[in-house]
C-alpha cells in the first residue's frame, strides 16, 4: 500500500494499544513503524534490478522479520520510556501489530509479499485491493483525526480510532467477498467462450473495488477483460495477448528471465523492438487502464545482457501517463457499467 496508508495504519494502531499509557507518542512512532519495511528500498541505488525485484517485500515483510525485531525495537523503547512504566511486553506488542498489519494490507495488493521469507520467496497476494484506495484510507484517517482533539483518556478517543480501525478492516472483507464474486464471473465467462483455463487472476483496475480486471492464461496467451459490478451482463469481452514465450526461451535460465518469471507469475508478454526485448508484467495493467484499443504497458522491463550474451539484468521503463479528460471520463463511465 502507499506510504500515507502504512503511516496511518501504523499510527491508528500504536494508538489503539498504547495511547491510553503514552499519548501522542504511540500515535508518532506507530506512524515511523509503519513505515519502518518498507525501507527495504533503500539499497536500491545500490543493486540492479534483479536484487532490487527479490528483496522488495521480502526479509522486512515476513513473520520472521515480525517475531526478532519486535522483542529487540520493544525493549529500546522500554529503555528510552522507563519513567512510563509500560513494560518492554507491551512496547513489544505494539511494534509486532503495526509490523504485522503493515504485512497483511500489503498481501492484499497485486505486487505479492513474501510472507514465510527466508523458507520460501513465494509472494503471497490476494489481489482484492488497489495499491491506494480512498475507501480504506479515509475512515482510518478521519478516526485518528478525531482522536487527536480528544484527552489520552477519553473513552470517545479510543472510540473514534477504533471506529476507523473497524472500517476499514471491514472494507477489507468487504473486497475479499466481492472479489469470489468477481472470480466466478471471470472463470464462467471464459469457459463459456473458450472452455479451460490454466491460470486466472483478479485484481482491482484503480483506487476502487468496484471495477475489475482479469488475466486467463491459456497456452501462450493471457486473455484481459474488465468487469464492473454494476455491469448488466456477466459476459465479458476478451483481448488476447500473445506472452511470445519464444523469445525469452533461450535465456529461460538466466537471473534475470528467471526473475522476471518468478514475479510475473505467468501473466506476461514479451516484445521485441529493434534490437532490445522488453518483458511486460501484465499485472500492472496499461496506462489507459485497458480502456481504449492501446497502451503503454505499465510494468515494461528492458532485458539487458552483459558480454557473454547472457540475460543478467534488467532495467523498468515507466510510461508516461495519459490522464487526458478522456481517459478519466471513460474510467469513470466503466465503473458505472457503461
Amino acid at each position: 500500500m502507499d506510504t500515507i496508508t502504512q503511516m496511518t495504519l501504523g499510527a491508528a494502531v500504536g494508538e489503539a494499544v498504547l495511547g491510553k499509557k503514552i499519548g501522542g507518542r504511540a500515535i508518532l512512532w506507530g506512524a515511523v513503524l509503519g513505515t519502518l519495511p518498507d525501507l527495504d528500498v533503500i539499497i536500491n541505488p545500490f543493486v540492479d534490478g534483479v536484487v532490487e525485484m527479490r528483496n522488495h517485500r521480502g526479509f522486512t515483510h515476513s513473520l520472521f522479520f515480525c517475531l526478532l525485531f519486535s522483542p529487540i525495537i520493544g525493549s529500546a523503547f522500554n529503555r528510552w520510556y522507563a519513567e512510563r512504566a509500560v513494560g518492554w511486553q507491551r512496547w513489544s506488542w505494539m511494534v509486532f501489530l503495526i509490523f504485522g498489519t503493515h504485512i497483511l494490507i500489503d498481501t492484499i495488493t497485486t505486487y505479492g509479499t513474501q510472507v514465510l521469507y527466508p523458507l520460501s520467496d513465494i509472494p503471497f497476494t490476494t489481489d482484492s485491493m488497489f495499491i491506494i484506495d480512498p475507501f480504506y484510507t479515509l475512515p482510518l484517517l478521519s478516526g485518528l483525526i478525531l482522536s487527536l482533539f480528544m484527552k489520552r483518556d477519553s473513552g470517545f478517543r479510543r472510540l473514534a480510532n477504533g471506529s476507523g480501525l473497524a472500517l476499514s478492516t471491514l472494507y477489507i472483507i468487504w473486497g475479499l467477498g466481492i472479489k469470489s464474486h468477481v472470480h466466478t464471473v471471470f472463470s464462467e465467462s471464459f469457459e463459456n467462450r473458450f472452455g479451460y483455463h490454466e491460470m486466472l487472476k483478479t485484481t482491482p483496475n484503480g483506487p476502487n473495488t468496484f471495477l475489475w480486471t482479469g488475466y486467463a492464461v491459456r497456452n501462450d496467451t493471457v486473455y484481459n477483460a474488465n468487469y464492473s459490478l454494476f455491469d448488466t451482463s456477466q459476459e465479458l469481452n476478451f483481448l488476447a495477448i500473445p506472452r511470445n514465450s519464444y523469445l525469452i526461451e533461450p535465456y529461460i535460465d538466466d537471473r534475470a528471465v528467471e526473475t522476471l518469471l518468478w514475479f510475473s507469475r505467468g501473466y506476461y508478454t514479451v516484445e521485441k523492438t529493434d534490437s532490445s526485448l522488453y518483458f511486460n508484467d501484465l499485472r500492472f495493467g496499461r496506462d489507459d487502464l485497458w480502456l481504449t484499443d492501446e497502451g503503454n504497458f505499465v510494468w515494461k522491463n528492458r532485458i539487458l545482457f552483459n558480454e557473454e550474451g547472457e540475460a543478467h539484468s534488467f532495467e523498468q521503463i515507466l510510461p508516461s501517463f495519459d490522464t487526458r479528460s478522456q481517459n478519466i471520463s471513460l474510467f469513470m463511465n466503466r465503473i458505472r457499467g457503461k
